[in-house]
């Protein structure tokens, strides 16, 4: 009787280090040799080893693939994978293109700001013009002076930086002075312009404005930062508000962020079903950061399953592996921790997350009422949650909400934008809110077609 070899591998799930010959889901798989025409044909060791890291580097270049098209972690910096923001591609770039007219770009920190200011270059190349880069950004830092900030912008412009600015600050007219001869002319992009915390600086920047706007000098500066209006980027100046174009940056649409979503999957051969976009879609909130996160997560779980189309299923396990590493983990935790059992403070910030929000995520106290009720099981007042909303402002509970506006017509905030869907997260894990509700948080909007949106939006973008 011919001698029969077995070899047994066993594959780890969640494991990105084989066992034995490689990763996979927990599948247990034997390899048996037989004897045919008298001859033995064995399955060696390095044979099987050889196959599963085949299967293992497969995998592996699938998640490196889905990682560059959905990036968390950092803005957008091509034109084809930008999605959405129309009106506000066609306000920057119309008024960078107008004689004298310069742009303030402002919203929301995580709404994508810095992803229109990276493909900046790309939209302004007219027809037939030829490549050549048509922006340069400057990041610019806490502590940063008008000199330090323009020594850098003239580095990347190769302009020959002035000996006398190693001892003194150059004025507005300077720089005009030196831009008037740039050619070709240029757009000067000025990113994270609110960690600037100089007045002068700030001050003499807006005189910038106005003096190559009066001028009419041809290279163009952007500013760029996280505000709720152009004064508090660059102050109550009149003369300034004539020579700038003010453009917000709002969260994104609903369908803009099933956009990024669907045409992600795409780009790597892969897709989503329609239950698991629309709860991708919902828990974003608007943040295209969000969508990268969930999208990337959810699809490397559908790889590990050596499957190609992204299921409800997945999204869910991609919600344990944000909840486990994000980095609000620690600024939820810290302000809903109590001593006490029967203490709100989780439920009401979950509450403050489900709450329907303007176009720069403020909310009302008025607002919380309901999904707060919806949440305990009966009918709550503002009294019985005023005080969480006072306490989620202090130093002891992280500041995690600011509010504006006066006493009786406050507004409120969320201070990073990214612990929302966190929040919103939690309290579906965590079982804080019920079953009923989180089923009519995610069910599709019976009034939308949005295969027809969505279908629509994508031919947009290719035109």
């Amino acid at each position: 009787m011919a001698t029969r070899a077995v070899l047994l591998i066993e594959y780890m799930r969640d494991s990105h280090r084989p066992t034995h010959a490689c990763a996979h889901d927990s599948v247990k798989t034997s390899f048996a040799c037989g004897q045919r025409g008298g001859l033995v044909y064995e399955f060696s060791t390095a044979f099987a080893y050889s196959h599963c890291m085949t299967d293992f580097q497969a995998k592996l270049d699938r998640k490196m693939a889905l990682s560059r098209t959905f990036t968390p972690a950092a803005p957008v910096s091509r034109r084809d994978a930008f999605s959405g923001r129309f009106q506000q591609i066609t306000d920057v770039v119309t008024a960078v293109s107008e004689p004298g007219r310069h742009v303030i770009l402002y919203g929301e920190r995580g709404v994508g700001k810095t992803s229109l200011a990276n493909i900046l270059s790309e939209l302004l190349v007219p027809v037939g013009s030829g490549r050549r880069e048509f922006a340069k950004r400057i990041t610019c830092n806490a502590g940063d002076t008008f000199r330090s900030i323009w020594r850098r912008a003239f580095q990347a412009l190769d302009l020959e930086i002035p000996e006398e600015w190693s001892y003194g600050a150059p004025n507005p007219d300077d720089i005009r002075i030196a831009l008037s001869g740039l050619t070709p002319s240029m757009v000067i992009v000025f990113d994270e312009y609110d960690r600037i915390d100089d007045d002068e600086t700030l001050s003499a920047m807006a005189d910038t404005l106005k003096t190559l706007s009066d001028h009419v000098v041809q290279t163009k500066l952007v500013i760029v930062g996280v505000s709720d209006s152009i004064e508090a980027l660059v102050g109550e100046h009149e003369s300034v508000k004539r020579a700038v174009e003010e453009v917000q940056m709002p969260r994104m649409s609903r369908l803009e962020i099933m956009s990024i979503v669907d045409r992600g999957f795409r780009e790597v051969g892969m897709n989503i079903e329609d239950d698991a976009l629309i709860r991708v879609t919902k828990i974003a909130e608007g943040l295209p950061t969000y969508a990268h996160l969930l999208a990337l997560k959810a699809g490397h779980r559908a790889i590990d399953l050596d499957e190609s189309t992204v299921s409800l299923t997945h999204v869910d396990a991609a919600v344990a592996d944000v909840l486990d590493s994000h980095m609000s983990m620690a600024a939820y935790s810290g302000a809903v921790q109590s001593s006490r059992s029967d203490s709100l403070y989780a439920q009401v910030l979950v509450a403050c997350a489900l709450t329907p929000k303007d176009g720069l995520g403020y909310f009302t106290a008025g607002a919380v009422r309901e999904p707060l009720s919806r949440i305990m099981g009966r009918r709550y007042e503002i009294p019985a949650f005023a005080r969480h909303l006072n306490a989620f402002m202090s130093i002891e509970r992280g500041s995690v909400l600011q509010r504006i506006g006066v006493e009786r017509n406050f507004r409120y905030r969320f201070r990073d934008p990214l612990l929302p869907p966190y929040a919103l997260l939690s309290g579906i894990a965590g079982n804080l809110i019920p079953e009923d509700y989180v089923s009519e948080l995610f069910a599709p909007d019976p009034d939308v077609d949005w295969d027809e949106l969505l279908a629509n939006l994508l031919a947009e973008e290719k035109k």
